[in-house]
């Protein structure tokens, strides 16, 4: 099917699926293109946040935290919104929720967000602006659990200018709409 999956353009909901290490650029990337889609963004960090002030990054917050994003998704796409969910999604496991959510919905778009360590550890070191308190040793911690994604998706190098990128989703979302 290509980038996309997808069978109808019929003014439905299409989710865009992020994928990436802390630090690589999915929130700044996922600003843009809510933005540039009017759609709905589901952020990890500002649900974990909200869920847990002061957060450990353990695997039960783990679980909590997709769980609630998957719902929010879920509440957005039935309204037939456009969904961007900016979450790490480095397991196949944590993909697969939001992929079958995507599927359902009738729009699917896999992204995976991407920049050199050396930019990703600099980033992280830097004093950010949002809810991510995600730091070297937390992506230190995720790092081994990253794992390839399945199916087609758009690669987005953010130590590079993002907006071709952001209009190639952009292209691909409104085909499937």
């Amino acid at each position: 099917m290509g980038m996309v999956s997808g069978n109808r353009g019929g003014g439905e909901g299409v989710l865009v699926l992020l994928s990436g290490l802390p630090g690589s650029g999915k929130t700044t990337l996922a600003r843009q293109l809510t933005e540039r889609l009017g759609a709905v963004h589901v952020e990890s960090d500002a649900v974990r946040r909200q869920l847990f002030p002061e957060p450990a990054y353990t695997p039960e917050e783990h679980a909590a935290v997709f769980a609630r994003a998957e719902a929010l998704a879920a509440d957005a796409l039935a309204e037939g919104q456009t969904v961007v969910v900016d979450a790490t999604n480095l397991t196949r496991r944590d993909r697969r929720r939001f992929v079958r959510l995507g599927e359902r919905a009738g729009g699917l778009v896999r992204v995976r967000v991407t920049a050199p360590e050396a930019v990703v550890r600099e980033r992280l070191r830097r004093p950010r602006e949002g809810f991510s308190q995600a730091d070297e040793a937390v992506y230190e911690r995720m790092l081994p659990r990253a794992e390839a994604l399945d199916g087609p998706n758009v690669v987005v190098d953010t130590r590079f200018e993002t907006g071709p990128s952001v209009e190639l989703i952009a292209r691909l979302v409104e085909r499937l709409r």
